[in-house]
């Protein structure tokens, strides 16, 4: 199989070419018109040829595309793939709201799409399956990742809202792909959402909350972009009681492996995710994020205060009784 990549603006297409390869694809050649040090340190990893031009990349006709260019660039991307009529799946966040999402969805029934390697993660389909058909009466999900990445010169666009999306869209989609796995193509109804910033100094937000209904079941979201390890959890509740699940933080937990297999099967041919579920992911993260912005004085940097343990109260990392921790 020979696997094409246009944009290489996060750490996936590295992962993604490296399980492709394990597998015994080649990769035909690397396309990114924005970022060229990582272009070139693709190309040396992989063995594969620098193209100048996305026109340049699809005349190598490879079998499929891996498309995880900046998001600006995702659209245009996909389009040009499918008017060449080679298969793209597209890693990341596609689109950062409903103008740049409303042209994917008029891309041709056969260009396929997805965002997030977590919906492929082995423990989250078990968990799903293991759910046999019981009635779930509320979803909650988790997602956490450190925005500091985001928040360097060479990434700051990650963080523009009006551009990528910012922390709502890029660590959102995994949280709302999560929810699409327990209740597939689910449209959610926006209840309340909140978000602050904190003192970081992102230009979106460090972290938000919402709450939904989704398909009649009441749904609670909290996507974090605060520090320390990354963390995608569910919990679910049925008549059977509460259902829980940690994802394990490694490139197979994650669902990175079962990535590459759906990649080889769109080069065969196979739909690994109907894009009518991708739809509704993007649709639910853009009004999650919206709804969180529309009242900018609300929650702002002031927000946070520090937590103080009453005198005398011992603490458990054997600091001094009656000091302050965050």
């Amino acid at each position: 199989m020979r696997v094409a990549f246009a944009g290489v603006a996060h750490s996936h297409p590295f992962s993604d070419a490296a399980g492709l390869v394990a597998r015994g694809a080649r990769v035909a050649g690397v396309w990114d018109q924005d970022d060229p040090a990582r272009r070139r340190d693709f190309s040396a990893r992989f063995g594969a040829p620098e193209l100048p031009g996305l026109a340049d990349l699809l005349a190598l006709d490879p079998d499929v595309v891996v498309a995880t260019p900046r998001t600006s660039r995702a659209a245009e991307v996909a389009e040009a793939c499918a008017g060449a009529g080679i298969p793209v799946f597209a890693n990341k966040t596609i689109a950062g709201d409903a103008a740049a999402l409303a042209r994917w969805e008029a891309l041709p029934a056969g260009a396929r799409f997805t965002s997030s390697v977590l919906r492929f993660a082995p423990a989250l389909v078990a968990f799903e399956t293991a759910l046999g058909g019981e009635r779930v009466h509320a979803v909650e999900v988790h997602a956490q990742h450190d925005i500091a990445g985001f928040l360097a010169a060479e990434r700051r666009w990650q963080d523009e809202p009006s551009g990528a999306g910012g922390t709502l869209m890029n660590i959102g989609v995994h949280a709302w792909e999560i929810l699409d796995v327990l209740l597939p193509g689910g449209r959610a109804e926006i209840r309340s959402a909140v978000r602050t910033t904190g003192d970081s100094q992102t230009s979106s937000e460090l972290l938000g909350s919402v709450h939904a209904v989704v398909e009649g079941i009441p749904v609670s979201v909290t996507i974090a972009g605060i520090g320390g390890a990354d963390r995608y959890a569910v919990r679910v509740w049925t008549d059977r009681g509460t259902r829980e699940l940690v994802l394990p933080d490694d490139a197979d937990g994650l669902g990175y492996g079962a990535t590459a297999d759906a990649v080889c099967a769109l080069a065969r041919g196979a739909v690994p995710v109907d894009p009518r579920r991708t739809s509704a992911v993007y649709r639910n993260a853009i009004a999650a994020a919206e709804a969180a912005r529309r009242d900018e004085g609300f929650l702002g940097r002031e927000t946070g205060a520090a937590l103080r343990l009453p005198r005398g109260h011992a603490r458990t990392d054997g600091d001094d009784a009656g000091s302050e921790t965050t």
